[in-house]
Parts: C-alpha cells; sequence; structure tokens
C-alpha cells in the first residue's frame, strides 16, 4: 500500500495488495472468506478498479460519502480515486475483483465504451447491483471460472481467458442495470445531463458559471438547466456545488492541507467563505467533518 503524496493523510492502494505487484499488476480475484483484513471500515481509496461481490454480508458501504446497504448477493463498483470503506456485522463471504485501468482499456478499447459503460461511469447514481438468489446462482459459475483460469498461472493464454471471462461478467450485469436516473421518457435529457457532469469532473476547479458550462454544451442555460432537473432533480449549479462540496471532503480527510489551503486549492475567494459553503450544504463545519472522518492511524 502507498500512502500517497507526502501531504495525504488517506490510505491510498496503488498495487492490489491481494495478488498483483509493481507495474506487472493487471488483475487479480480472490475470496473474501477468512481474511484477517476484510472488511475494511476505514475510509481509503484504490488507483485500479475495484469490484465487491458479496454472497454473504451484511453492513453498509460509505461510497465518497453517500451510504448504501450491504446485503447477500451484493455487488458494488468502485472507481480509481473513490473514497470508501465498509463493515459487515457477519463474516464476509464473496470475492474482491481488482484490474488496473489498463486491463479496462484492453476490454473497453474505445473512449465511447468506457463512457457508456454504466457501472464506472461518474454520471451514474447506481454505483451497486442487489441481485436477487436465482441471478447470482446464474453468474457464480462465470466467477468460478474466472478465478481457476486466473489461479492456473502455468495455463496457456490465462490471461486472454481471465479478460474474455470478465468482459462476459461485465456484460451480463450490464444488461441487469437499471439506473434510477434514466428512463425511456427522456434520453435527450439524460445525454445532456452525463455530457454535463463530465465536463463539471473536468471543470470543477475553474470558475466556470452553468452560462460557460451552457456554452460549452451549445445549448442555452435554461435548456441545461430544464435538463438536469428532468434527469436528477436538482439544479444544473447544484451539481457544480455538490462536486465541489465532494472535492472538499475528499481534501479534508486525504490530505494534511489546512482549511485555508483547501480552500484556495478550491478558487474560493477566502477560507471563511469556503467554511460557510461547507456548512450550507454539507450540514457541519470542515473541522468537525475533518475529525469525525479522519484516517485511524495504522
Amino acid at each position: 500500500m502507498s500512502a500517497g503524496k507526502p501531504d495525504d493523510a488517506l490510505p491510498n492502494f496503488e498495487v492490489s495488495e491481494f495478488g498483483g505487484s509493481g507495474n506487472a499488476f493487471v488483475f487479480d480475484l480472490v475470496r473474501l472468506g477468512g481474511r484477517g483484513d476484510i472488511p475494511r471500515p476505514f475510509f481509503h481509496r484504490h488507483s485500479y478498479y475495484h469490484v465487491l461481490w458479496m454472497t454473504h454480508a451484511r453492513g453498509v458501504h460509505v461510497l465518497d460519502f453517500e451510504n448504501f446497504e450491504i446485503k447477500p448477493n451484493s455487488v458494488f463498483f468502485i472507481a480509481p480515486g473513490q473514497v470508501h470503506s465498509w463493515t459487515s456485522s457477519v463474516a464476509s463471504t464473496g470475492f474482491a475483483i481488482n484490474f488496473s485501468p489498463e486491463f479496462f482499456l484492453q476490454m473497453y478499447p474505445r473512449a465511447d465504451d468506457l463512457v457508456e459503460f454504466p457501472f464506472f461511469d461518474i454520471a451514474n447514481s447506481d454505483p451497486v447491483l442487489y441481485l436477487s438468489a436465482a441471478q447470482n446462482v446464474e453468474l457464480l459459475p462465470l466467477l468460478e471460472e474466472m478465478a481457476q483460469e486466473y489461479d492456473d498461472a502455468g495455463r496457456a493464454w490465462r490471461h486472454d481467458m481471465v479478460r474474455a471471462f470478465m468482459l462476459m461478467l461485465l456484460t451480463r450485469l450490464r444488461r441487469l442495470h437499471r439506473p434510477r436516473d434514466r428512463g425511456p421518457a427522456r434520453p435527450r435529457s439524460y445525454s445532456l445531463t452525463k455530457r454535463f457532469k463530465l465536463m463539471i469532473e473536468q471543470r470543477f476547479l475553474e470558475s466556470g458559471s452553468v452560462q460557460d458550462y451552457a456554452a460549452s454544451l451549445c445549448v442555452t442555460d435554461r435548456r441545461l438547466n430544464d435538463a438536469v432537473k428532468a434527469t436528477v432533480g436538482k439544479t444544473a449549479s447544484q451539481l457544480i456545488q455538490d462536486r465541489v462540496l465532494l472535492e472538499a471532503k475528499r481534501l479534508l480527510i486525504q490530505s494534511e492541507l489546512g482549511i485555508a489551503e483547501i480552500a484556495y486549492r478550491l478558487n474560493f475567494a477566502d477560507p471563511a467563505y469556503f467554511s460557510r459553503f461547507f456548512k450550507k450544504h454539507a450540514f457541519t463545519t470542515p473541522g468537525d467533518f475533518k475529525r469525525t472522518f479522519a484516517a485511524p492511524q495504522r
């Protein structure tokens, strides 16, 4: 595990601790049962894609500070850089699947494919699939076969087979995905909102207004706002504020930066304004949030 940059206090897993090592890490898959390091109740992040397939577990998964219920046959999808932690009141069984961005690009070589893939799309509001018992039983053989291929280090074309199984598995899961914020009655609103959220991810640290975003998307600010409201029930400015707030939360628990330094990094005019913004939207002060969610010493 790497501690990341010198000012980074949050555990950051640069390389999968399960099976990968160094620059050779591309993929690994392990069973969750019987591991002393599972679950991981402390906030951490990964530089790789992380899938938690929990056949038996009950608890809470906190992903980017949003709570999701853990129950049997839950499948969680965590993209690189996302902050998460999870707990279970019962012994957990299932699989952890980790793969480098390079491995993902081997499966989905086109940029459009990555954008359209629902689970790791930043515009997705549902990073979890709750499978029925029947669906879980139907998909488990794919996982088992993939695990057998991966475990046999001497087998010819092993990684090709693992990649093929992973592509089949993700495609099967993709068929089951039913996002809350997408519906057949509003495809244009959804498409515009997703483009807007992708642009926010690229530009939220700049001092762009809703009008600036709308101009870049070649629509009026009213049309953009209407599309966002129809899709996610929020205004365009609220989505921008949500992303700035998320970055503030990440910096507060990931780094040793002071509140003033974070305020200036996020382009607030002064720390007092940043503190008022944070309290208004997070319902707590930056200092109290940092004390509550600071990573434990390990």
